[in-house]
């Protein structure tokens, strides 16, 4: 006798919620992982290249950067160096600006270091022929003026050579800074230049010299100004120390 409907699908019903069910309690009394089965698959895990070389970037990173700390330090150390070898020159520039009495140019150094020799009546005789040629040639420029001497003059912190022009009572004047590095004295009554340290002469009136300076022109004489005399030199001598 054939089963209704109804009853066979009551049945198909049963033996679906009795699977559901048996499979729901096989999954509940399943074990969790153990810590070993974790570390176990944590071990199995491959880190990328790009991650498990970053130590050694890092290392090669720090490397760089000291390496560069250290050139810096030697760009520093040059470029200091620079600037004391400019500050030199320029203080070498200034020098020679009050030497030759005009801005020196980029052009022309060497000529302008090379002093024009002339004797000291040719120099004065210039002037008293034709002061406006004679000022063209002569004024601001750097001049090495050979002549006599004819008499001192002393001041606070100068002194004075005039030097003889033939045939005329005009003369040269030569005004010369003293201090440290031109440690002299004037004997004008005596005609004599001194040294300071011991006392010795080391020019007299009626001796022929060579006077380096720049040539400010003419009035009564004709003007030389920043003066040194060739082949002269008289610096201080310290004092030795007292016991």
């Amino acid at each position: 006798m054939p089963r209704p409907p109804l009853f066979s699908a009551a049945l198909l019903l049963g033996t679906i919620l009795f699977n559901a069910t048996t499979f729901s309690q096989e999954a509940k009394e399943e074990a969790p992982p153990s810590l070993g089965d974790l570390f176990n698959k944590v071990k199995d895990i491959k880190v990328p290249e790009s991650v498990s070389g970053l130590p050694k970037q890092i290392t090669e990173l720090k490397e760089s950067y000291l390496e560069t700390t250290k050139t810096l330090e030697a760009l520093k150390v040059e470029v200091d160096t620079l600037r004391a070898e400019v500050y030199e020159l320029r203080k070498d520039n200034e020098a020679l600006r009050a030497a030759v009495g005009e801005k020196v140019k980029e052009t022309g150094i060497a000529a302008l270091l090379k002093p024009t020799e002339i004797a000291a009546t040719d120099l004065v005789s210039a002037y008293q022929s034709e002061a406006g040629e004679a000022a063209t040639k002569y004024r601001d420029r750097y001049l090495k003026v050979v002549g006599t001497i004819s008499s001192f003059e002393t001041g606070s912190q100068s002194i004075v050579i005039y030097l003889k022009a033939d045939g005329t009572e005009s003369r040269v004047r030569c005004e010369l800074q003293t201090g440290a590095d031109f440690f002299v004295d004037v004997l004008p009554t005596q005609g004599r230049l001194i040294s300071r340290n011991d006392r010795r002469t080391l020019l007299s009136v009626g001796q022929p010299v060579a006077i380096l300076g720049t040539c400010k022109g003419a009035q009564l004489n004709v003007e030389l100004a920043n003066c040194s005399i060739v082949g002269l030199t008289e610096k201080r001598i310290a004092e030795p120390a007292k016991p």
